[in-house]
């Protein structure tokens, strides 16, 4: 940058540092060869480094919004408008720029509640799968798929599905994929939603069926994981993993933070937070920050936003889905 630009660029972004001087300028028609020693003054001791090497704080959410259908009154939990409006509404005391999404059944349910005149949608392209009778109600269900709004205005790059996550089985979910482009970070972001049914903390010991499937989906996770290690990717995963990571013995995070029998650091928002639901404090909720991208964690920004103000106070009833959103706070340079 050349000597006179960088000194316009100081003077726009130090107006308020300037305004008495170029205010005796035009009042009291002083010389500016007189001011000049004041200009050089002000000029050394602007924040330059500022100017070159902005940040921009993106607040990340995870959000598992239970059952999202397009219209009124379908799939397994049937909303009216108020309760859609109700949904809306917490969305935006979330105060998030971008959110991962899962049991949402298109870009039309998303946006009934993240507006697509403010939000970007970007959908799993995952085939829908057959319909099943709701428990309950009787209902049919409605599609669940994983889906990212981005905050209009945020710079990124849709990457589009990672379908291996699906191992090619009808309903199971496919991950999400793009990249947020800071003024210089690259940060890939991941949405996911695991296998459910499987909460023990040895999935390989279990018989259970939910148990097999989530083992096969561990080493597709995995390498996804370690080959952005590998290439010195940042990235974050979040997201409904169905499984208690932040358990001491969990050996699904056991296989997540080794690579080439070394450990990997990992940073989990949730490691020492609970999750919202009353019966179920556990949570299965996470967002994952790599190596590289836990160096853009902001400190103490990791949250969990319950539906009521006084969170000791919330009940079941008063949860707008069985999921309460997570977040956390990544400063990119």
């Amino acid at each position: 940058m050349s000597c006179p630009k960088l000194v316009k660029v100081l003077l726009v972004h130090n107006a308020s540092r300037f305004a008495p001087y170029i205010y005796l300028l035009k009042t009291h028609r002083m010389k500016p060869t007189l001011l000049r020693p004041l200009f050089a003054f002000v000029l050394i001791f602007a924040p330059v480094s500022a100017l070159l090497a902005q940040t921009q704080e993106l607040r990340l959410v995870a959000w598992n919004i239970e059952h999202l259908a397009e219209q009124n009154g379908t799939g397994c939990v049937p909303r009216t408008d108020q309760e859609y409006a109700r949904l809306r509404s917490f969305a935006e005391t979330l105060e998030a720029d971008v959110v991962a999404l899962q049991e949402v059944e298109s870009v039309g349910a998303v946006a009934r509640v993240f507006p697509e005149e403010e939000w970007d949608i970007i959908l799993s392209e995952r085939a829908a799968s057959r319909s099943y009778e709701c428990r309950g109600s009787g209902n049919t269900s409605t599609q669940q798929r994983v889906a990212i709004a981005v905050r209009k205005g945020i710079s990124y790059e849709n990457v589009g599905s990672f379908e291996e996550l699906a191992l090619e089985m009808e309903g199971l979910r496919y991950g999400v994929v793009i990249r947020l482009l800071g003024p210089q970070d690259t940060v890939e972001v991941m949405a996911v939603h695991l296998k459910s049914g499987c909460f023990v903390d040895d999935y390989s010991t279990s018989d259970r069926r939910a148990c097999d499937v989530l083992e096969r989906q561990v080493p597709v996770l995995d390498k996804w994981i370690e080959d952005r290690i590998a290439s010195g990717t940042q990235f974050v995963l979040l997201g409904d993993f169905n499984h208690r990571l932040s358990t001491p013995e969990n050996k699904l995070w056991q296989v997540l933070t080794e690579m080439d029998d070394q450990p990997v650091a990992l940073l989990n928002s949730m490691q020492h937070l609970e999750g919202c639901h009353p019966r179920y404090p556990k949570p299965i909720d996470h967002i994952i920050m790599g190596p590289k991208a836990a160096n853009l964690y902001v400190s103490g920004s990791e949250a969990v936003h319950y539906y009521q103000s006084q969170a000791q106070e919330m009940t079941e009833e008063e949860m707008l889905s069985d999921h309460c959103p997570i977040s956390v706070a990544l400063e990119l340079k």
